[in-house]
């Protein structure tokens, strides 16, 4: 008697199977939520990078508006570490409009201590650990003014960010001629 040809039983998935599948689609997601960090990193990087240099044109724009207060090296050697954005600049008065009333008219020094408390506050505001410094670079060193008029200043704003895991200080520099 001949024994007629049996199908061969298909049977589902084995336990090793589906254990296999599983670790190889986790590791994708890993991989993807790797990603996902890095682009988060970048984006963040991108921001700072971008309010640093529109914090430091502010400071340029600040300064040729005030070129009695460059004149005067109210701007050299600035450093925005010091500033307190809780209260009003005191003893400076508030020098621009706020809530519909208008800013107190004043002097090219008040209105460069003004411009600090101000920048401050954006830079403390909108960059972690973020400062602004004004330095210049004298264009005449055998005169007796540490800054003579038409010289060359350095704006910088610096803040920390964390790029690839690791903290590390960035900053954007610009170079001012008011």
């Amino acid at each position: 008697m001949d024994t007629p040809l049996q199908a061969p039983r298909l049977k589902g998935f084995t336990l090793i199977e589906i254990l296999v599948t599983l670790v190889i689609f986790s590791i994708g997601l890993l991989g993807l939520a790797g990603m996902q960090l890095r682009g988060s990193e970048g984006t963040n990087t991108a921001y700072f990078r971008s309010q640093a240099t529109l914090i430091a044109n502010d400071m340029a724009e600040r300064m040729h508006a005030n070129r009695a207060g460059v004149d005067a090296n109210d701007y050299d050697s600035m450093d925005t570490r010091s500033v307190s954005c809780d209260n009003d600049p005191a003893p400076t008065p508030f020098c621009a409009t706020r809530g519909g009333k208008p800013g107190i008219s004043c002097t090219p020094e008040e209105m460069a201590f003004f411009d600090r408390f101000t920048i401050a506050c954006s830079t403390q505001n909108l960059l972690p650990a973020g400062i602004l410094t004004v330095t210049c670079q004298d264009a005449d060193t055998t005169d007796a003014d540490p800054c003579t008029d038409g010289s060359p200043h350095t704006v910088t704003v610096a803040w920390s960010e964390v790029d690839e895991g690791q903290a590390r200080t960035s900053d954007v520099t610009l170079v001012v001629r008011p």
